[in-house]
């Protein structure tokens, strides 16, 4: 594919570095230190344009565009460029990155021509509210087309269940992977759960919340009063989506005017307390000792970190990061914490989704990026379905709601959803595998 990315910033060099490992990939900016250091790293066309000016696009006529992809720092930027991509060249999909809460609840993307829009501070929010609901969650994934869910538990340091995997797993739940020490894998159903484990489960609500209930018995049953550190505007997000499912939220800000922006915003739906942070008398002061849930929502992961280890000191047992450099992401799981892709990284993995899946196989990232889920329904088996795309994926059969490992328990004339989980090193073996089905 011909893939032109406008923007070089966090999100649109990580986009060209791994896209063009595999397409013909054209990065346009007026960044020129930017540019320098996509030539000395990536094996992509580095374009000094600016991408709001009809006269950059130019050179690219004349020629199809898979996708072109708008991840400026600025919505009215992406707008306005992507109508202009339009108007001066042919492209057959446009991918937008956009801030404003306003265009994700109206129609303007859709009339002018935009195929996918992401909304990353939404993303993270909705992400934060998933796991809020569900007291046993570390992270919350959901699916197009059913109600299943993948979710993922720690295991508590006192659980002593040496049971193996076997005895969890249901026609209404199946462990999809572990997450040891930082080492992600597959397991097979003879493998024992340890404490501490990370587990990946796919399966209802219901069964989940069973299985939860099994793994950690001290959590409370619902999360009734939430902490935020930081009112920008990914905090104020997730404080709007906290408060839409009925929590309580106290929000936490060291910058005046960011308080007064966030209280003029939340009205008297949020106590907003403005404060330097770094000093422990502030949670017993406005009783934030006392809250189900801490999110730390800052652009720095250090500062995150911090707050996230203050919290569980003072006995707050769960503690989401907002994490914005993947290189933390091993340190924050390390420490006991819920780390939680920040907005950059969110609209990086929600970008890469979108190009890599199509009309027939859904693709999702999860445990940091380091393994996937695929998704396919068939109206009947093929035959070709019988090979394994690798040992170590795992191959799961949906039918009227029943889960199998088993292909021979299939009503081989009904349809059908085949999920595949696997490593991220296994990924271009498993989608070229189930795209050809």
């Amino acid at each position: 594919m011909t893939i032109i990315i406008a923007g070089a910033g966090r999100v649109g060099f990580r986009l060209a570095r791994t896209l063009s490992q595999k397409h013909d990939v054209i990065i346009m900016d007026q960044n020129e230190e930017a540019l320098a250091r996509l030539n000395e790293s990536i094996d992509a066309l580095a374009l000094y344009a600016n991408v709001e000016d009809p006269k950059s696009y130019e050179p690219l006529k004349g020629k199809t565009y898979d996708f072109f992809i708008a991840v400026t720092d600025s919505d009215e930027i992406n707008l306005v460029c992507s109508l202009i991509a339009d108007e001066k060249i042919f492209v057959k999909r446009k991918i937008i990155r956009l801030k404003n809460q306003f265009f994700a609840k109206s129609s303007i993307a859709s009339k002018i021509g935009i195929t996918d829009a992401v909304f990353p501070f939404s993303m993270v929010a909705e992400s934060i509210k998933s796991i809020a609901l569900n007291p046993f969650a570390n992270n919350v994934k959901c699916f197009k087309h059913f109600s299943q869910k993948l979710i993922s538990i720690r295991v508590e340091q006192n659980n002593s269940t040496p049971s193996p995997i076997a005895t969890f797993i249901s026609d209404k739940l199946h462990i999809t992977g572990i997450d040891r020490n930082g080492d992600f894998f597959i397991p097979n159903a003879q493998e024992s759960l340890q404490p501490n484990d990370v587990v990946f489960c796919f399966g209802t609500p219901e069964a989940i919340q069973a299985l939860g209930e099994k793994l950690q018995n001290t959590l409370p049953q619902k999360n009734k009063c939430g902490v935020i550190f930081g009112a920008n505007t990914l905090g104020i997000e997730i404080a709007k989506a906290l408060i839409e499912s009925g929590m309580m939220v106290k929000l936490i800000e060291k910058d005046l005017e960011l308080c007064a922006q966030a209280s003029h915003l939340l009205q008297t739906n949020a106590t907003v307390i403005n404060s330097k942070y770094g000093d422990y008398r502030l949670y017993q002061e406005e009783g934030l000792a006392s809250a189900d849930i801490l999110i730390a929502a800052t652009a720095n992961d250090n500062e995150n970190i911090v707050k996230c280890i203050e919290a569980k000191e003072l006995g707050i047992r769960r503690v989401i990061a907002v994490n914005n450099d993947i290189e933390h992401y091993r340190l924050m799981h390390s420490l006991g914490i819920i780390a939680l892709r920040g907005p950059k990284m969110n609209a990086f993995y929600a970008i890469l989704e979108i190009i890599n899946s199509n009309a027939m196989v859904e693709e999702r990232h999860f445990c940091g990026g380091s393994a996937l889920s695929f998704v396919r329904r068939f109206e009947k088996v093929p035959f070709s379905l019988s090979k394994n795309p690798h040992p170590e994926a795992l191959i799961l059969y949906m039918q009227n709601n029943c889960l199998s490992t088993d292909l021979q328990t299939l009503d081989q004339e009904s349809s059908f959803v085949l999920l595949v989980f696997a490593k991220r090193t296994h990924e271009e073996g498993v989608r070229t595998w189930i795209n050809i089905l």
